[in-house]
């Protein structure tokens, strides 16, 4: 019998995945880089003054921690769903 051959390491999703990331962060470094001027943030009652790199990078990690969020959440519901219908499917009590 012949063994399966492993496909070569480009092939593979995570290097796609590795290669995507690191075009993404190249290109984010490069807008915040390009954007020092300094510029005027308001927020309901507040108000600040910071260089456009910085508010760029922040709302950066900010998109990226409320899209973790979400899909901590997401993948949450998903198990307690899962959980309920296998526990329905063998006959217990509703949870």
């Amino acid at each position: 019998m012949t063994q399966p051959t492993e496909p070569p390491v480009w092939q593979t999703r995570r290097f796609r995945l590795i290669v995507l990331y690191g075009a993404v962060g190249v290109l984010a470094l490069i807008l915040i880089l390009q954007n020092f001027d300094t510029t005027e943030v308001q927020f309901l009652f507040w108000r600040a003054e910071a260089p456009l790199a910085w508010v760029l990078m922040t709302f950066m990690v900010l998109g990226a921690g409320v899209d973790e969020l979400v899909r901590v959440l997401v993948r949450r519901r998903r198990t307690k769903k899962a959980d309920r219908r296998q526990a329905r499917a063998e006959g217990h009590e509703e949870f």
